[in-house]
C-alpha cells in the first residue's frame, strides 16, 4: 500500500517501517489440483542438506520443549512464539532459525563471548577473540536480525522492511551475500572453518520434531469475486466501519482505486461524519491520482452506514478489508445506483453448538425519509420497523439485530415503503470474522456460478453450496462441478426444491471448478457457497452468468509473508468459445506467465481455468483482461496466518 496507509499494520521497531519497498516477484503457476499451499514440515531424519527458504510447520510448543529439556530456567519466555511468527515473515524455516540459536547460544546459556542481557541468538558479530558482536534493545529485535541475517545470504533480495541494515548490522550492502541453499552451506560462510556446523544444528531440528505439537492453528480464508468494469462507479456504499481494538478489530482499511480521468477529489463519510485524511489531517478529503489507489484507516472508529463518492466524478473502484483478531476478511462496496429496497441471503445460523458466535443482519436506510423495514427468516417474520411503531430507521441511520440460537433460511430484507437500503451479514464463527453483502431482489438470477470447490484439502472442514428457491413454483435445479453434474433436484424424481424452501448440499472428496448451479425450469434463485477453513467462516455469494465480461478487476494482491499473507490466488475460468488469451495487471505492472517465461500473458483452453498467484508482491489495483473477448469468472483467494500456532 506504501509507506503512509500500509493494507496490513507492522509493528514499528525503531523508527517505523516508512522505508518498505513492494518487491514484484512472480513463482511458478500452482495447478488447478493444488489450490492450497502446502507448509514444509520434517522429514524422519533432518541433514544438514534441509532448505532453509520456506514455512516450517514447527509449533512454538515443539521448540520450547527442546530449549527446556537442556535449560529449563532461561529467562526469554516468549522466544519460541518469536520464532515462528518471524520465520513465517521472512519465509526461513523456524524449526532450522531456532536450531541454529541452540547450537550458536549453547541452548541459551552462552559461555562465550555474548553475554545473555545481548540478545544476540545468532552471535551477530561476535568474531572471535574476545569480541561479544551485537547487541539489540528487545529479544524480539535479536530475533528479527537473526532471520535478516539468514535472509542476506539465502535470499538473492530483501524480504520485506526488517530484512536491511537497520535490523542487522552485519546486512553489508550492495546487494545480498546469497548463495546459502541449505544447513550445510552455512558451514565455512556463517561460520569458519565451520566443519560439521550444519550437521550440529540438523541434530537440534530432528529432536525438536520429537515433542507434541500443543497448541491451536490459525489461518483464515477469504474469497471475494471480480468486479466487471461495468460495475464501476462514482459513489459506493458499506454497511458498517469498526476499527475499534476494543471489539478485537485489528485494521479496518478502505480501498479506493481511481479508474477514470485525472486525479479524483475523493470523500469518505461513516454515519454522518465526513472523514478527515490521516495524512493531510486539515482535508476532509483525498486526492487519488489517475490509475492510483488509496488505503485510509480510521483508528478507533466505529459507525455507519459509509459512503464513498468521487467529488469530481471519476470511476471508482472501492472495497474494505478487515482483520479481526486472527483473521481477515474482504467485502466489495455497493454502488449507488444498484442499492435496492430488498435483499436477500441464503442462511441465518447463530446455533452456538455449531461454532457461530454471533450473527447480526445490518440494515442502513440510504434513502431520504424514514424506511419501514421487514427481516425475515424462512416464514417467520423476526423483526419490523416501522413509523407506525416508532421506530422506522431513519434517513442514514442504521439497525444490527442479532437473533440468538437461530438457524434457517431463506433470509429476507425488506422495505415496505421502497427506501433503498444497504444490507450486509455479519458473522462470527469461533474466532474469526465473515461479511457478505445481500443480493438485491430484483437482480436474483436462475443460474449461478463459482469458481472453485473443494472438500479435499486437509484444512478444508467443510464446503457447502446452498441454493434456495426464490420464485413461486418447484423449482428444478443442477449443480456441476467442473462440468460433471454432482446434484439434481427435480419434479420427476420427487425432490424439486419447493417455493421458498432450500437445500445445502456438501460434496465429499471433490475439488474441482468451477462450481455451475442452474434451475432448468426456470425459478429465481438464490445461490452462495459457505466453507469452514481450519477454525474460519467464509460465504461466497454466487455469480450471474450474464454479468461476466473479458475486463475484471480486484482492488489489490498481496502474497507477503511479512503480512502474514500465506496465499493469494487469482482464479480465471474461461466460459466463452475457444482459447482465451488473458493478461493480468498488478498495480500496472504486466505480469508474467511464470509457466512460460517470457510471455507477458496466460492462454486458457474454453472451458479451463487457470489459479497463478505471485510471490512476495504487494499491490494495486488487480486488473484481468481477456485480449481474445471471452467473458471471464475470476475471484481471489487468500490465505492469512495461513499454519501458525497460538
Amino acid at each position: 500500500m506504501g509507506a503512509k496507509n500500509n493494507i496490513m499494520p507492522c509493528r514499528a521497531f525503531k523508527k517505523g517501517l516508512a522505508g518498505i519497498q513492494m518487491q514484484m516477484v512472480t513463482v511458478a503457476l500452482v495447478s488447478v489440483s493444488a489450490i492450497m499451499l502446502m507448509i514444509a514440515g520434517p522429514a524422519l531424519a533432518i541433514t544438514a542438506d534441509e532448505p532453509l527458504a520456506g514455512v516450517s510447520a514447527v509449533t512454538p510448543a515443539q521448540l520450547e520443549g527442546e530449549l527446556t529439556s537442556v535449560n529449563p530456567g532461561h529467562i526469554h519466555g516468549d522466544i519460541a512464539q518469536l520464532y515462528v511468527i518471524w520465520g513465517y515473515r521472512f519465509g526461513i524455516r523456524a524449526d532450522l532459525a531456532f536450531a541454529q540459536m541452540l547450537h550458536e547460544t549453547s541452548f541459551l546459556r552462552y559461555g562465550g563471548d555474548v553475554a545473555a542481557w545481548q540478545n544476540n541468538f545468532a552471535g551477530i558479530g561476535a568474531t572471535g577473540g574476545g569480541n561479544p558482536g551485537n547487541s539489540f534493545a528487545t529479544a524480539e529485535l535479536g530475533v528479527i536480525a537473526h532471520y535478516a541475517h539468514l535472509a542476506w545470504y539465502v535470499y538473492p533480495t530483501h524480504q520485506n522492511g526488517w530484512c536491511s541494515r537497520e535490523y542487522d548490522p552485519r546486512h553489508f550492502e550492495p546487494g545480498h551475500r546469497y548463495g546459502v541453499y541449505n544447513l550445510r552451506d552455512l558451514g565455512g560462510r556463517w561460520a569458519s572453518p565451520g566443519i560439521g556446523y550444519g550437521d550440529a544444528i540438523a541434530r537440534y531440528a530432528t529432536e525438536i520434531w520429537n515433542f507434541s505439537a500443543r497448541g491451536n492453528w490459525l489461518g483464515s480464508f477469504n474469497e471475494m469475486p471480480g468486479t466487471p468494469a461495468a460495475d464501476l462507479s462514482t459513489s459506493f456504499y458499506f454497511p458498517w466501519y469498526d476499527c475499534k481494538v476494543q471489539s478485537s478489530m485489528l485494521g479496518n482499511w478502505i480501498l479506493v482505486a481511481n479508474r477514470g480521468s485525472g486525479t479524483a477529489t475523493v470523500e469518505i463519510s461513516i454515519g454522518s461524519t465526513k472523514m478527515h485524511d490521516p495524512n493531510n489531517p486539515g482535508n476532509d478529503f483525498f486526492t487519488v491520482p489517475e490509475g492510483g489507489e488509496i488505503t485510509p484507516i480510521f483508528p478507533q472508529s466505529i459507525g455507519g452506514p459509509v459512503k464513498v463518492v468521487s467529488t469530481s466524478g471519476q470511476l471508482l473502484m472501492v472495497s474494505q478489508r478487515v482483520l479481526y483478531k486472527d483473521s481477515f476478511n474482504e467485502v466489495l462496496g455497493t454502488p449507488e445506483e444498484k442499492l435496492s429496497d430488498s435483499y436477500d441471503f441464503t442462511w441465518y445460523d447463530s446455533k452456538p453448538e455449531g461454532g457461530m458466535t454471533g450473527n447480526w443482519i445490518l440494515v442502513a436506510n440510504t434513502g431520504s425519509i424514514p424506511a419501514d423495514v421487514e427481516i425475515w427468516i424462512g416464514t417467520t417474520l423476526m423483526a419490523r420497523y416501522s413509523t407506525a411503531t416508532g421506530n422506522a430507521i431513519a434517513p442514514g441511520m442504521i439497525e444490527t439485530p442479532r437473533f440468538d440460537n437461530i438457524r434457517g433460511g431463506p433470509v429476507k430484507v425488506r422495505s415496505t415503503n421502497n427506501q433503498p437500503l444497504i444490507a450486509s451479514q455479519r458473522v462470527l464463527y469461533r474466532e474469526s470474522f465473515s461479511e457478505v453483502m445481500g443480493v438485491p431482489t430484483d437482480s436474483l438470477a436462475s443460474e449461478y456460478l463459482f469458481t472453485w470447490y473443494d472438500s479435499m484439502s486437509p484444512s478444508m472442514k467443510g464446503d457447502w453450496v446452498l441454493v434456495a428457491n426464490r420464485g413461486i413454483i418447484p423449482a428444478d435445479v443442477d449443480i456441476f462441478a467442473g462440468g460433471i453434474l454432482v446434484a439434481r433436484y427435480s419434479t420427476a424424481s420427487g425432490n424439486a426444491i419447493p417455493a421458498g424452501e432450500m437445500v445445502t448440499p456438501r460434496f465429499p472428496n471433490l475439488m474441482t471448478g468451477p462450481v455451475r448451479v442452474v434451475s432448468t425450469n426456470g425459478q429465481p434463485l438464490m445461490s452462495s457457497q459457505r466453507v469452514l477453513y481450519r477454525d474460519s467462516f467464509e460465504e461466497i455469494q454466487g455469480i450471474k452468468p450474464s454479468t461476466l465480461t473479458g475486463d475484471q478487476w480486484f482492488t489489490w494482491y498481496d502474497s507477503m509473508l511479512a503480512s502474514f499473507m500465506r496465499g493469494d490466488w487469482i482464479l480465471v475460468s474461461n466460459q466463452g468459445t475457444g482459447e482465451a488469451r488473458v493478461e493480468i495487471y498488478i498495480a500496472g505492472v504486466r505480469m508474467e506467465d511464470p509457466a512460460n517465461t517470457g510471455n507477458e500473458f496466460f492462454t486458457i483452453p474454453e472451458g479451463g481455468m487457470i489459479t497463478p498467484q505471485f510471490s512476495n508482491t504487494k499491490g494495486g489495483p488487480v486488473r484481468v483482461t481477456c485480449l481474445t473477448g471471452q467473458p471471464l469468472l475470476t475471484s481471489q483467494r487468500v490465505l492469512y496466518k495461513d499454519g501458525l500456532i497460538r
